[in-house]
């Protein structure tokens, strides 16, 4: 439906169109595998991937101050071990990374198809990730591409005001969210609204949920960095309209320490009201406090060592991921990862970060190899 109403748009308002087209080959192979040192009964292992990303971008065409840019990247996946054995993973996924057409011009853009939409400033947690499915400890993260129309328009260089329509997937019901965007001083402000639906699309945050969303996030700098992001929900379609709230703290800085030491910490609160749908179904806590912490430092002009550190500070749970990223040529990157879980309270079995269950959930301590290609 997206494609149909971008397309019916652009021949409405672009007069004379000149085909001008022009593209750029851009992809990547990914091969890696890893270790599981306790896998639940019955299960592997090893996990073993690999993956080839392939599409072309350019401008396809011109009419005077507009322009028809696209971007076609296509995804083709192999998993095989524990995750798939899970049911966690496909064996083989092929799919569309990103598939958009976008009319530019100048301080307007117009774009349909699958793409990004990603904005706020949390590093670590994301309240305002509407449509982020991320793993941000992973290798080279990249969120899903969602199908919809996005309208962006840029009133001036510091500022921009930006809607999109997403199909949720579920008959004709559409996810639909406006927001804004301004440096005010020293601080990048924003504020955003979304109306969503219940959505098929799993992948998708609170997809079995309808909501109100609002949030607003800024992020600035005076000798630290520091930011806050957060959002607040309105559980519609109940009774009494319950709300939960989602907000996230942090700082960062970078230490005179070797090539220099960057030192990121968030602290995430999620509390909601006893009406509101639960979101944690371990435990039933309706309040929750967790904690991330980043640290990278650069060894030489090849080498990064990473460290990634979650904690939950109400019921002990935690995991630890340290990385190191070893730059074999400009476009080759060799991943050393590994993962450890645990509970400082010793519960092992209903953790939010880590619990021992009876098949994979994804958080079982491991070690793996990655070794990435970028064309």
């Amino acid at each position: 439906m997206t494609h149909r109403i971008f397309v019916l748009l652009f021949f409405l308002i672009v007069p004379n169109p000149t085909l001008a087209f022009d593209y750029n080959f851009e992809g990547r192979t990914r091969i890696g595998g890893s270790l599981t040192f306790e896998p639940p009964d019955e299960f592997s292992h090893t996990d073993r991937e690999a993956e080839l990303r392939l599409g072309v971008l350019g401008t396809a065409v011109e009419s005077g101050e507009w322009t028809l840019d696209y971007e076609i990247i296509g995804d083709i996946r192999h998993e095989s071990g524990t995750l798939e054995e899970a049911g966690i993973a496909e064996e083989i996924d092929a799919e569309f990374f990103r598939a958009w057409a976008r009319i530019d011009r100048g301080n307007v853009k117009l774009r349909g198809g699958r793409q990004q939409i990603l904005f706020g400033s949390g590093m670590l947690f994301r309240p305002l990730g509407f449509f982020d499915g991320r793993i941000i400890s992973g290798i080279v993260p990249q969120t899903f591409g969602v199908d919809g129309l996005r309208g962006t328009w840029f009133p001036n260089d510091d500022s921009l005001v930006e809607g999109w329509l997403v199909p949720s997937g579920i008959g004709n019901q559409i996810i639909s969210g406006i927001r804004g965007e301004t440096q005010w001083g020293m601080l990048e402000i924003g504020a955003t609204a979304q109306y969503k639906p219940l959505s098929d699309h799993k992948f998708l945050p609170n997809f079995n949920l309808e909501l109100a969303q609002f949030g607003f996030h800024f992020k600035g700098e005076k000798v630290v960095g520091f930011w806050n992001e957060t959002r607040i929900d309105i559980e519609q379609g109940g009774h009494g309209s319950p709300v939960r709230l989602h907000s996230v703290f942090g700082m960062d800085y970078t230490f005179n320490i070797g090539e220099g030491l960057h030192a990121l910490i968030e602290y995430s609160l999620l509390t909601e009201e006893a009406g509101f749908t639960r979101t944690d179904l371990l435990q039933g806590d309706q309040t929750l406090h967790q904690l991330g912490i980043q640290f990278d430092q650069p060894v030489g002009i090849s080498t990064v060592l990473r460290m990634f550190m979650f904690f939950d500070l109400v019921d002990g749970s935690f995991q630890m991921v340290p990385q190191v990223e070893y730059a074999l040529t400009e476009t080759t990157f060799l991943y050393l990862q590994a993962q450890f879980g645990g509970n400082f309270e010793g519960d092992s079995r209903s953790g939010r970060l880590f619990r021992v269950t009876p098949v994979p959930n994804g958080g079982e301590s491991k070690i793996g190899l990655t070794l990435i290609t970028f064309y």
